[in-house]
């Protein structure tokens, strides 16, 4: 099992480390970064040769844009001007153009997996948690896109697919993740289970190893073909549930400018998605469980210091017991 944590090329997150022997330094314990791009690491900061896997462009809200539905995409992004700032123009091919150009990037890079996020979410959504779009449908465009984008089925380049609490990939439906698993045609494939999405399944939890008990009932409840499906884990927790459910009882009302809607939006997402260390007993024995190839630390932090102290934590976790 290779270990990481997660990386993205934003300043905020390369400016931590003086140089790339910085960074290197800082990897001491583990394989690698998985690395998001978000601009250039115009520092080269990041050694290729660490790089173990890429996580693909995140679009929270995509399935309005890919299959068309351009009027849907103007209620939610407030104009045409800002869903072609989104997706880079206003057809599909936008879409996918920026998918394969992440892609290619993973694979000069040696990357040995790519993640891809299988959800969709409006803006109001995530704040209501009462969707437009079943589970159903945004996997089956979902597979569609992916088949797109894997054309051929066999590669070296591992494919998984991160759950949400979104519809989508949620690890609550077995008939939805088998429609996935069994519907995109590459071969080299399977899922990367990431634990604290998987309880915002469950507004009811307040601890951690109710979190735990709860992720693990949904895997069994998945089956054994799922269960041996998962190559990666993205280990992390938040205990928000209360808060969730607090929102959806009373949500906000929408800004109508852009740029404070979007500010609205990701304060809302990162409450809701804290990315704090998975420590309570049981967790080193549930990843044992899973037995990934790959275990991701994804952690939030607003420092390199807090970074490193949640590192700490998670490892001193995992070697107890």
């Amino acid at each position: 099992m290779k270990r990481t944590f997660n990386l993205t090329t934003y300043s905020e997150d390369l400016n931590r480390y003086r140089d790339r022997d910085d960074l290197v330094r800082a990897l001491g314990g583990f394989d690698g970064v998985e690395l998001m791009h978000c601009g250039p690491d115009s520092r080269g900061i990041v050694p290729r040769e660490r790089i173990v896997g890429v996580h693909l462009c995140y679009y929270p809200y995509w399935y309005d844009f890919y299959t068309g539905d351009l009027a849907a995409c103007r209620r939610n992004l407030v104009s045409m001007d800002a869903v072609r700032a989104v997706y880079g123009g206003d057809t599909p091919d936008a879409l996918i153009e920026t998918f394969e150009q992440d892609i290619a990037q993973a694979r000069a890079e040696g990357a040995e997996y790519v993640v891809f996020h299988v959800a969709d979410c409006a803006d109001e959504e995530l704040f209501t948690l009462s969707y437009r779009h079943s589970s159903r449908e945004i996997v089956t465009a979902a597979v569609g896109l992916l088949n797109r984008l894997f054309p051929e089925p066999e590669g070296d380049l591992i494919l998984l697919l991160e759950n949400l609490w979104h519809p989508g990939l949620t690890l609550t439906e077995p008939q939805v993740t088998r429609q996935l698993l069994s519907g995109v045609r590459y071969r080299n494939k399977g899922i990367m289970l990431d634990t604290g999405h998987l309880m915002h399944t469950n507004l009811s939890i307040r601890t951690q190893e109710e979190g735990l008990a709860y992720i693990r009932r949904c895997i069994e409840e998945q089956g054994e073909e799922v269960r041996r499906a998962i190559r990666g884990i993205h280990l992390h927790q938040s205990l928000t549930g209360a808060y969730m459910a607090q929102v959806a009882a009373h949500p906000p009302l929408l800004s109508d400018d852009p740029d404070k809607r979007r500010e609205q939006v990701y304060t809302h997402a990162f409450r809701c998605d804290e990315h704090r260390p998975f420590t309570c007993p049981g967790v080193r024995e549930f990843i044992r469980w899973i037995d990934p190839d790959y275990l991701t630390f994804e952690f939030i932090s607003r420092s390199r210091k807090e970074h490193e102290t949640m590192l700490s934590e998670q490892l001193s976790a995992l070697r107890e017991g």
